[in-house]
């Protein structure tokens, strides 16, 4: 019965109507004096056969191909469920590579082709620093620079600007540390994001003397009060100080994935603008005016950068009396990035090279098809030609198996969907931080047409493969040999084969590319770090300002650190104002006594400064080079000393010895003087150069007079072989009895830390490491499928070889050689193709290069292990064929 009620209707009305002019014709010819008899069959001949008319007659109705797909997908279904084994391994091959690319594609997707979620997001801004002689790119602007740029700049319909950090909240429970930034009134205007509830910040709430203010994430509104209305006007501890929340923001909201889920105003005093200069903090994102483009406006920004010190006055060069800290179009330049071209940044290249990959995992998976869609054909060769021979054209036979490849493909779709969901819930619930905009990531109409596309274009492609058997020859033989097996011929042959090496190089272009990879990964793993990670755990801890001056805060890490070392297993206990191995880089400019810089030699700027407490060496069990390590009697009572890493001592010091000589950062009153150089500790990432760094005792810092920016927010490592879950509750305890109003931040080990830090390249390792193991099995099993099948192919010959002497070892020796002659060929195409390919994807590497010829030595042997595994099982069974049998059979 057809599903298309149309087609019934249309079949009744063709019969009647047949019927009626054979009525008609009858009638004629009777009334011309015939007998109803003779005239009855004398009009059926003239009609001729009926079926016929009718088939004739239905290929002029629109919508026939409908019914004639509906017919061929039956069709095919009734031909698959009598094979139920092929059918399945044949969709959990497309399943594999499908939903592989199907889960990459959605994370390409949601991080790199989807607009971000604004209004006309095309016209978003990201604006930096640009400090050339320094080698920093990206880095943040100060305030002077933003407000200038406000004023100055025609390009941009507004300018926003934030700050980014964390605070300590006080929610109906207990306090709770979370993400922040400090923002001006016109971000969120420029962003075009309006609250949810409330409003957001006014210019006048951005004012020093302001009544404090804040604005909820959506997130933080639900997790911590319960998404209540009420909490409009509601007065909620911020750092120790009443804020009134006058907003909620949406779902979702955020700004360069940052993770935010607190607003607070950011406060400049524009009467203050020239003590603003060289305070690098500030980021920006500005909204292009209608019909401006990024290249004007960037052609605008260099008229401004050469004006630019003479408009604020510049009369003197650095290191001079009259030297203002201001942009120019040399040393000092600005950056204006597409916003989500620099949200993406680096992973752009990862995505890609995973994309790349899980294509070759769909075309290795597509070769196989191919070959089991051949082998296939073998087996129904009576069928096809018997079907050609009664009237079947090429175009239809063809139609039939492009059919049968799709419902193949569809239902590979079908399943690698559901991998796909299951493989992007296991990538978010494991390591979305290591993507950005990992919240864009899912299964959406855009990837999921991208999955049917694929699922059409394999089924089509695969499909094809039969083509071979469907010749004049190949059916003339299939009939002439009445029920015996047609030997494939040469073509056939050299498309298995050909299908075969394809499969192999693919392979070896994957595993190669896992190589380079893991072997990176196990680079970075091994990386000195400059301390010994091993039995530390470390939290965070910040102290509000408004309850915290500079000797509440020296006294509080003072009494924390000695009363952890206190406790039972713990070997020590110290505090630092940055945790390694990443974090922000300082780039501070620091007057170095005596070093007088000639062209070309290093600016007196240093990368990374760290506040610590006197345990921190000893602690972190960092190795002292030269001089000593800080003493408890370096408190703010004594002569300001200071250590240095051994990076900066070959920089400023290379041919003598910095300690006794002294130094002065720009936020400091006071000279330091160097007592010590200790071993380079990461702190830009275990794969980035070390930089300079300059370490201060935290009790200097006692008297705010002293120092600006005095840092509370201290990270806190205690040396104990238990394990973090053991000491936590020792952890807070001692916390609680400080201040139970302050929570503690990421109780984690020091390994933990190091993970987080090698997430990126350990995800792109992990991901192209399953990939390339899929990979490898799909090409061994296609490797032996062929072989298997050659085996049962020429079961004649080699009973014939077997009958006139050929012993098993030379069997086996034929059909080894015939097997591993195609991996050969396959693992050489790999190497050269890997070659090539690998050089795209060389900034993903660390300590490796593209070419190392270890990498490919190894994969190289481990490829044909494999291959002469997948050869070895068909060639073995060669050796089992029974001349008397084989020649029997045929």
């Amino acid at each position: 019965m057809s599903i298309f009620p149309w087609k019934r209707r249309r079949d009744a009305e063709l019969d009647e109507e047949i019927r009626a002019h054979l009525a008609m014709a009858t009638r004629d010819r009777v009334a011309g004096g015939q007998s109803p008899e003779s005239a009855e069959f004398a009009a059926r001949r003239e009609l001729g056969n009926v079926t016929l008319v009718k088939e004739v007659t239905r290929d002029t109705w629109s919508g026939i191909w409908l019914e004639r797909l509906a017919q061929d997908v039956r069709y095919a279904v009734r031909s698959l469920s009598r094979v139920p084994g092929f059918a399945l391994a044949s969709v959990l091959t497309l399943a594999l590579g499908i939903g592989a690319n199907t889960a990459i594609f959605s994370v390409v997707n949601g991080v790199i082709l989807r607009p971000l979620p604004f209004p006309h997001p095309e016209r978003l801004v990201f604006i930096s620093s640009d400090f050339t002689p320094l080698g920093l790119d990206h880095f943040p602007i100060d305030p002077a620079e933003y407000l200038e740029l406000r004023e100055r700049s025609r390009s941009f319909r507004d300018i926003g600007a934030y700050a980014t950090g964390a605070v300590n909240v006080g929610t109906e429970d207990e306090p709770e540390r979370v993400p922040s930034a400090a923002a001006t009134a016109g971000l969120f205007g420029t962003l075009g994001v309006a609250p949810r509830l409330g409003r957001t910040f006014t210019e006048a709430e951005t004012l020093p003397g302001a009544p404090r203010v804040a604005v909820l994430s959506d997130e933080l509104w639900r997790s911590a009060f319960g998404g209540r209305t009420s909490i409009l006007g509601a007065q909620v501890d911020i750092d120790g100080e009443r804020a009134t929340i006058i907003g909620v923001m949406p779902p979702g909201f955020d700004v360069h994935d940052q993770g935010v889920k607190l607003w607070v105003p950011l406060v400049l005093d524009p009467a203050k603008r020239a003590q603003y200069h060289g305070s690098h903090y500030l980021s920006l994102v500005g909204r292009l005016q209608p019909g401006v483009s990024l290249d004007r406006a960037r052609s605008e920004l260099q008229s401004l950068l050469q004006q630019w010190p003479a408009t604020d006055g510049v009369t003197a060069s650095p290191g001079q009396p009259g030297f203002i800290h201001t942009p120019n179009a040399t040393t000092h330049r600005f950056e204006y990035d597409d916003l989500r071209e620099h949200m993406v940044g680096g992973v752009r290249t990862a995505l890609w090279v995973l994309q790349a990959a899980v294509v070759l995992v769909l075309l290795i998976a597509c070769a196989n098809m191919a070959n089991l869609m051949l082998v296939r054909a073998e087996s129904r060769h009576k069928e096809l030609a018997l079907r050609a021979a009664l009237g079947a054209g090429r175009g239809r036979l063809l139609r039939q198996f492009i059919v049968e490849g799709l419902v193949l493909s569809l239902a590979g779709a079908a399943a690698g969907v559901v991998l796909a969901h299951l493989g992007l819930s296991a990538f978010v619930a494991a390591d979305a931080g290591s993507i950005p905009r990992a919240a864009s990531v899912t299964l959406d109409g855009a990837v999921l047409a991208f999955t049917l596309v694929l699922a059409l274009g394999s089924g089509v492609v695969f499909g094809l493969a039969p083509l071979l058997h469907m010749n004049a020859n190949s059916v003339g033989l299939a009939l002439r040999e009445a029920g015996t097996r047609t030997t494939a011929g040469a073509a056939r042959n050299r498309v298995r084969r050909g299908l075969v090496v394809a499969e192999m190089a693919f392979a070896v272009m994957l595993v190669v590319g896992a190589g380079l990879l893991l072997r990176s990964f196990w680079n970075l793993e091994r990386v000195d770090a400059g301390f010994d990670p091993g039995h530390l755990t470390t939290f965070g801890i910040a102290l509000p300002r408004q309850t915290y001056d500079g000797a509440n805060s020296v006294a509080f890490f003072d009494q924390l650190t000695r009363r952890l070392a206190a406790l039972p297993g713990v070997r020590g206990a110290a505090a630092m104002s940055g945790l390694p191995p990443r974090r922000a880089m300082n780039a501070t400019d620091t007057e170095i006594e005596g070093y007088a810089p000639r062209p070309g030699d290093p600016p007196q700027n240093i990368d990374y400064f760290q506040f610590v407490t006197p345990g921190y060496v000893k602690t972190m069990g960092i190795r002292v080079v030269s001089g000593r390590a800080f003493r408890p009697s370096d408190d703010a009572t004594a002569p300001p000393v200071a250590l240095i890493n051994e990076t900066m001592a070959k920089r400023f010091y290379p041919n003598e010895d910095p300690i006794g000589r002294r130094i002065r950062p720009v936020f400091a009153k006071d000279w330091f003087t160097i007592v010590g150089i200790v071993k380079d500790v990461k702190q830009g990432g275990v794969d980035a150069k070390t930089g300079t760094e300059i370490y201060l005792p935290y009790a200097y810092a006692q008297a705010a007079e002293r120092v600006s920016n005095f840092p509370r927010a201290m990270n806190v490592v205690v040396r104990s072989p238990l394990a973090p879950s053991a000491l936590a509750g020792s952890i807070r305890r001692v916390v609680n009895a400080l201040d139970p109003s302050l929570p503690i931040v990421s109780l984690r080990s020091m390994d933990d830390v190091f993970a987080d830090s090698m997430s990126r390249p350990r995800f792109l390792a992990q991901l192209l490491g399953i990939f390339a193991g899929v990979a490898l099995a799909l090409a061994a099993i296609g490797t032996y499928g062929v072989l298997a099948y050659t085996v049962t192919e020429r079961r004649r010959e080699i009973g014939i070889r077997m009958a006139l002497g050929a012993s098993g070892r030379g069997v086996l020796s034929l059909v080894l050689r015939q097997g591993m002659v195609l991996a050969g060929i396959g693992v050489l195409l790999g190497l050269v193709g890997a070659l090539f390919v690998t050089r795209l994807a060389s900034s993903l590497l660390f300590g490796v290069a593209p070419s190392d010829p270890l990498t490919l030595g190894a994969v190289a042997v481990f490829m044909g292990v494999v291959a002469f595994v997948a050869c070895a099982v068909p060639a073995r069974r060669a050796t089992r064929v029974d001349p008397v049998v084989a020649l029997r059979t045929e």
